[in-house]
């Protein structure tokens, strides 16, 4: 959603701002950024005193989950809260939600009832919207998507492996007919989230082993001062230039629209978390008598400047009423700037509800869909074009590491019989950036670089859906459920356009506690 640099001592320069509006670049200049006065931090080590001419030495601490902060609701499909005080440091944010213990009961046939088919990144598909309340900010609300936290903090991975780190810990692909899956066949009286042994996939006699993690996700939230990326030395936001509390809602998903489960195994899970909590890692810059910090505090009449990506999610159903099913079929939409500020950047996949069976959603919700001959129009002119599907070939000249989401476990379909050695296979999850100064400006975390200002223009975005590759033949047949859907599903519909504009933007936060505000333009 953002990403904040905070504790800024260039007096307002930034050195990359040529492209700001006037009136952001006015605000970042006149409104001294934390420590620029009275004093000035070197590095983040030193703090220099121009009353008394002395250096002291600054300390950073870091801690994590120092503050466990319990929502208030563990209901599946409702609107849980929680606040942060205003009395803490918040860097990045994870949400852990948690299923609840369970043992099957007794055994002896299983059949379809039993299934167990919970996607790869549970959690980022848990996650309906995320709304935060910024204290007494003058805007009521910041909103964004489920899937705009996962596009963002995907995007803000500086590496492949720790991109699919993050997808893997925020839920494992769960599925006991699946080799590809740890969990193991269900068995009399043992835990439902006992691991396989390896080399007993199918048999009853797997391992009665508890394995907790397997019913945990690790989800990283994207907010105002919150990011994944670690290139560049950010300290959190001091809550306590506030006197109000930050509410973050999170607006979550029924169990039913991110797993696909038989009839016994449903109740089993039931339709609440065990525990659901908001966990931080807080990092704290001061020195020993906290003379920085109460400093700041006792001069109300500066604000601290915080510079991050205001994010805008923007899902289009896409509808063609002509759309032939084919990888050639070319889609036009129309897509307008709404903000008048600075937009920096485009992110966006497509997904589909017609992938799984029944197609009641997509079942490897993170998967974004193969797009080619992708060409985005600025009031009718070429702004960018990739040609067939050159798009992450030409774009790695730019890019810190592969645009895409790597070993991802996409389920084919939720089978009804163990005689399938895999039900799943890996592909790519594929994301897409189009940025107006440098590609890849989110994983770098430069948030005020050059941008080209689009005020409230019209774009038009045009591609083709790649649907030969990953897709299942379609038949009315009787071949292994592995091998095709289920008769009625269409490919000409169910597509979904998840797009996220990110502007540049400023937190000002008043010295005495007083107004926070949010400035985008």
């Amino acid at each position: 959603m953002s990403d904040v640099t905070g504790y800024r001592s260039d007096g307002g320069g930034l050195g990359q701002d040529q492209g700001l509006s006037k009136n952001l670049r006015g605000i970042l200049t006149a409104k001294l950024p934390l420590l620029s006065s009275p004093g000035t931090v070197l590095e983040n080590s030193l703090y220099y005193d121009i009353n008394s001419s002395s250096v002291t030495a600054v300390e950073q601490q870091e801690t994590f989950n120092k503050d466990r902060i319990v929502l208030n609701n563990f209901q599946m499909g409702s609107s849980p809260s929680a606040y942060i005080p205003s009395v803490l440091f918040a860097s990045t944010v994870f949400w852990v939600p948690e299923f609840n213990d369970a043992n099957w009961g007794t055994i002896t046939t299983t059949t379809s009832a039993y299934n167990v088919c919970i996607p790869h990144g549970w959690g980022f598909a848990a996650l309906d919207q995320i709304v935060v309340y910024m204290g007494a900010s003058t805007i009521a609300q910041i909103q964004i998507s489920g899937m705009t936290n996962y596009l963002i903090n995907a995007a803000c991975c500086e590496t492949s492996s720790k991109r699919t780190n993050m997808l893997n810990f925020a839920g494992q692909y769960l599925n006991w007919l699946d080799t590809r899956s740890i969990m193991a066949a269900p068995a009399t009286g043992n835990s439902l989230w006992s691991a396989k042994s390896y080399g007993l996939f199918f048999s009853a006699a797997t391992t009665s082993a508890y394995y907790p993690s397997m019913k945990q996700a690790v989800v990283p939230l994207r907010l105002p001062w919150s990011s994944m990326a670690a290139l560049d030395k950010r300290l959190s936001l001091d809550t306590k230039l506030s006197t109000q509390p930050i509410q973050i809602t999170l607006f979550t998903n029924p169990l039913s629209a991110f797993t696909q489960l038989g009839s016994v195994v449903q109740p089993l899970i039931g339709n609440s978390w065990q525990s659901s909590t908001i966990q931080l890692w807080q990092e704290e810059l001061s020195d020993k008598s906290l003379s920085v910090r109460n400093e700041l505090l006792a001069m109300p009449e500066f604000n601290v400047g915080y510079p991050f990506q205001y994010a805008q999610s923007i899902p289009f159903d896409i509808i063609a009423q002509n759309d032939n099913g084919t990888s050639q079929f070319q889609f036009l939409m129309n897509i307008t700037s709404i903000i008048n500020s600075d937009l920096t950047t485009f992110l966006f996949n497509v997904s589909w509800t017609g992938r799984t069976v029944p197609s009641s959603g997509q079942l490897c919700p993170m998967y974004g869909e193969i797009l080619t001959d992708i060409t985005l129009l600025l009031n009718g002119q070429r702004f960018f074009a990739f040609d067939r599907n050159d798009y992450p070939a030409v774009t790695q000249a730019k890019q810190l590491d592969v645009p895409y989401q790597e070993y991802l476990l996409m389920p084919a379909a939720n089978t009804t019989t163990n005689t399938a050695a895999t039900t799943a296979f890996a592909t790519q999850g594929y994301i897409y950036e189009f940025n107006n100064s440098r590609l890849r400006s989110i994983v770098s975390e430069a948030n005020l670089q050059n941008t080209a200002r689009f005020t409230n223009q019209t774009f038009q975005l045009s591609f083709s859906i790649n649907r030969d590759f990953y897709y299942l033949a379609t038949g009315t047949v009787s071949p292994p459920p592995t091998t095709q859907y289920s008769v009625g599903v269409s490919k000409t519909s169910g597509y979904t356009l998840n797009m996220t504009y990110l502007y540049n933007a400023c937190f000002l936060i008043g010295g005495d506690g007083g107004t926070t505000k949010l400035i985008t333009n």
